[in-house]
């Protein structure tokens, strides 16, 4: 099963759309929580993929999603986590035919956690391929005139070896069952991915309070419906616990309050236990802790108490930390990985989602062009079209009987008071 086949029912029927979703290789990469120096972290080993996700209808994209996929696997303490860090989500405001775009965000998420574990692990990038190094055969803007014409005569006369190139590897030996988590950080923004979206008038932007209440009703389903076994947790810093079971109340699953990195360990140092995602404002804390030579010193207690003073989290719009780990139910279907890219090609496509200008139709019309014709240039062709099988359900008939027989009638006694004759 493709992505664009597992949406297709969340999608308007009979309407025709492109569903564009390609990930970058996996690599190497460091761990998401600070080892502490005495630690066994080299028994610990940490992957890194990314994924983005676009829709696009009458060849002009409207809804953009990057996600990103952090594969950790501890051999000493015998688990497995697969964790989808929901970055962003956004929609260029072009969305004409009614897409319900929270239906569409739930079934990527989920059928993301759904892609097996064996796709990421069978081409990893080794962390040394990733790095930057400069050879001494090689020339360079540090090469001195001298060196590099001694690197070119050896070159000519054939003296010059070509280092081996870095191979990727694979895994196939780890602990199961692995765990699946999501996580996401909720902050209200005018736009995320599409530059001056803003400015188009059909764009809805939630507050902060709109936004969490529409991420929870989003991944809320998930949990119930994939999940065998899970934790599920909200955590609002500054806000008192009754009001975050306020949003918890209508949701199916089993919420707690507090986050799934840090429940039960506000003793602990807060550097070991919070991890560091991209463009998030508790990994940009943790950055100012080290700069004041305070991250060995602050607790998990003291981190959210301080971070809730932080500018970001001050201007009066709610900010929230969702965080949910379990097991998924077993499940035959094999969902397919989107189209793999090499980390250079992946970041110039997405760039050229996020570096159009979205206060018109032209700009989601010119992404796509661009998009489609960089596909095809490395990949050929891309069949990326479905159509919408979504019905909505029948509006509820509203009941025009105005009688209540629980109620009491009530006499009215109005008739039988006697009005004094005008004279």
């Amino acid at each position: 099963m493709q992505l664009k086949d597992a949406i297709s029912h969340v999608l308007p029927k009979d309407r025709q759309y492109d569903v564009l979703h390609w990930q970058s290789t996996s690599r190497d990469t460091h761990p998401l929580v600070t080892q502490k120096k005495d630690s066994t972290s080299d028994q610990i080993k940490t992957i890194k993929c990314e994924h983005f996700i676009t829709l696009a209808h009458d060849e002009c994209i409207f809804f953009g999603l990057e996600i990103f996929v952090y594969i950790t696997i501890d051999y000493e303490k015998q688990r497995t986590e697969k964790l989808l860090f929901v970055s962003k989500a956004d929609t260029t405001g072009h969305n004409s035919t009614k897409v319900k775009i929270g239906l569409v965000t739930s079934e990527i998420i989920k059928y993301l956690l759904q892609i097996p574990l064996k796709a990421y692990l069978a081409s990893i990038i080794p962390k040394e391929a990733t790095q930057t190094t400069y050879d001494k055969s090689t020339i360079s803007r540090y090469t001195s005139t001298k060196e590099a014409l001694g690197i070119l005569l050896k070159r000519h006369t054939g003296q010059w070896h070509k280092p081996e190139t870095v191979k990727p590897y694979s895994i196939t030996d780890y602990p199961t069952p692995v765990h699946s988590r999501i996580a996401l950080f909720t902050r209200s923004e005018p736009q995320y991915l599409f530059p001056e979206s803003s400015k188009v008038p059909t764009k809805h932007v939630l507050s902060g309070e709109g936004l969490l209440k529409w991420w929870l009703k989003a991944i809320d389903p998930i949990i119930h419906e994939i999940y065998e076994s899970h934790t599920a947790f909200l955590r609002i810093p500054a806000e008192e616990d009754k009001v975050i079971q306020r949003y918890l109340a209508p949701l199916e699953s089993n919420w707690g309050i507090g986050d799934m990195f840090t429940q039960g360990a506000d003793k602990d140092i807060a550097v070991f236990k919070v991890p560091l995602f991209p463009d998030d404002p508790k990994a940009r804390f943790l950055e100012h802790l080290v700069v004041e030579n305070r991250a060995t010193s602050v607790t998990v207690k003291q981190f959210w108490e301080e971070l809730q003073m932080r500018q970001e989290f001050r201007l009066g719009v709610t900010v929230s930390v969702i965080g949910v780990d379990g097991v998924l139910k077993h499940d035959e279907e094999i969902r397919e990985s989107g189209i793999v890219l090499s980390h250079k090609k992946f970041k110039q496509l997405k760039n050229y989602i996020t570096g159009d200008d979205y206060s018109d139709e032209e700009g989601g019309a010119e992404a796509y062009k661009n998009v489609m014709n960089y596909l095809e240039s490395i990949v050929g062709d891309v069949p990326v079209s479905v159509t919408g099988q979504y019905i909505p359900p029948a509006p509820k008939p509203v009941s025009i009987n105005t009688i209540d027989p629980k109620r009491t009638a009530v006499n009215n006694l109005s008739t039988l008071v006697r009005k004094k004759q005008k004279k």
